[in-house]
């Protein structure tokens, strides 16, 4: 089997990934574009790829840096059959057809010619090629069950993610490939813990996002869960308003579901729960699979109980901050002109208010920024508007939808695959992960793929 690293980097990016097995198939592990890429820039590096040459492609989760670029991989190889878990297939529509509106826009405010990508009427066709698959169920790339007579198969298996992430167990001629895809090995508000394999398993391809962060000493998910009621208690107490800048797939709901579960033990008042548009398209999507989902709390459906309120565009033009209100506003990386970015204008200049940080920023965001700026001095959130200063709260708490280092390294050990490949990670990351496992497996063969060469694995 020939692997070949389609990122252009060696980092949190565009993910995907070719598996070759030469005339038993040829198969592309995700599809996604760089969060902070623009235009071709922003995509793998499909080129490296023939016209038509690839015959599956299997689809870990719907975010977009594992989704954006699937339309133009399923253009370039129209043959191919796509895979996907039920959720995925119905999330990523939604994702897609937003990701055409973003490239609009931004087409329109800085001039990237090559934008939109792909239109919403070619990603209305594509979608009728997707194919949903059960989990811990033997597939073949043909499109149906038939393991028995077929030298490459796949399985599906919880990753505990978002709803409907999967790691993927591809098993060719005796031997396994597992994909981990994006995992989380805790249980979260809404979503349980991954349920992977921890046999048999010859070649493990990894995630290592949080390789360099270590986890502290007293950390608990639980711990922060309190932290963070006491942080929402502490600001309605001096009349503020708390905003979260999320992800409108994941954070959104899994903080909505928290913010719930603190309103009935009376941690807060019943007070109003605003999410964005694209918030509650993707909420309602996880209520109705919530009787199909590997989940916890079956039985709450979000839009139903906790009726939290839309804030859309046309709604913010009117926007005032109101005392005791919460507002799970994305973008989570507060990008230029989002709301999430628009409301925190309004939040920093005021000693009342908090803005409370729940996942992933990176530094170079506008989200990033404000987290390392300190109270008091200024920071930068959209280029038009300048410097301004930081008199609010600022704070970051760590509800991470991805595995601690810990846990994945333990994974891996336990594991023992023969070869482990490192991918999705920043250079820090990847350099603890080989570290770690050179003393823990010093006999397994650990590799880091360059971009664009094929590993012979």
């Amino acid at each position: 089997m020939i692997f070949t690293n389609l990122t252009r980097a060696n980092e949190i990016g565009a993910n995907s990934y070719l598996l070759d097995f030469g005339a038993d198939g040829r198969l592309v592990l995700d599809a996604g574009m760089h969060p902070r890429g623009e235009g071709v820039a922003g995509l793998p590096r499909l080129e490296l790829l023939p016209f038509d040459s690839v015959d599956t492609i299997l689809v870990s989760h719907a975010h977009h840096d594992h989704t954006g670029a699937l339309p133009l991989l399923m253009r370039e190889h129209p043959s191919a059959r796509v895979f996907m878990s039920e959720a995925t297939y119905f999330l990523a529509d939604p994702l897609l057809h937003n990701s055409v509106q973003v490239m609009l826009k931004q087409k329109a405010e800085k001039g990237i010619a090559e934008y939109p990508l792909f239109s919403h009427r070619e990603l209305d066709q594509l979608v009728k090629v997707w194919q949903a698959c059960g989990l811990q169920r033997e597939w073949s790339p043909r499109g149906y069950p038939d393991p028995e007579n077929e030298s490459l198969t796949f399985q599906f298996y919880d990753a505990g993610h978002i709803l409907g992430s999967v790691g993927t167990a591809i098993r060719h001629r005796g031997r396994t490939i597992f994909y981990t895809g994006d995992v989380n090995f805790t249980d979260q508000t809404l979503l349980r813990a991954a349920d992977f394999p921890r046999s048999d398993i010859d070649v493990l391809i990894t995630e290592t996002t949080r390789g360099a962060q270590p986890r502290p000493p007293d950390f608990t998910r639980g711990g922060e869960v309190e932290r963070l009621a006491q942080a929402i208690e502490q600001t309605f107490a001096q009349g503020g308003a708390v905003l979260m800048p999320v992800f409108a797939m994941g954070k959104t709901q899994e903080l909505l579901a928290q913010l719930h579960f603190f309103q009935r033990q009376r941690r807060l008042p019943e007070t109003p729960i605003y999410i964005g548009g694209l918030g509650r398209s993707f909420t309602e999507i996880y209520d109705r699979l919530v009787a199909r989902s590997r989940r916890q709390h079956a039985r709450l459906q979000m839009l139903e109980t906790i009726q939290p309120q839309v804030m859309d565009g046309r709604r913010a033009r009117d926007f005032s901050l109101k005392r005791g209100h919460i507002y799970l506003i994305s973008s989570g990386m507060m990008t230029e002109n989002t709301l999430s970015n628009i409301f925190a204008q309004e939040f920093l200049a005021h000693e009342r208010h908090s803005v409370f940080f729940v996942g992933y920023c990176d530094p170079e965001s506008p989200a990033g920024r404000l987290r390392a700026t300190p109270r008091g001095g200024e920071v930068v959130l959209n280029a038009q508007y300048g410097a301004q200063p930081v008199r609010c709260r600022v704070e970051h708490f760590d509800f991470t939808a991805h595995a601690q280092r810990e846990d994945l390294a333990d994974y891996i050990v336990e594991t023992n695959p023969r070869t482990c490949v490192l991918v999705h990670g920043d250079a820090p990351a990847l350099e603890w992960f080989q570290q770690e496992l050179a003393t823990r497996a010093p006999q397994m063969r650990v590799i880091v793929p360059t971009p664009g060469e094929p590993l012979e694995l």
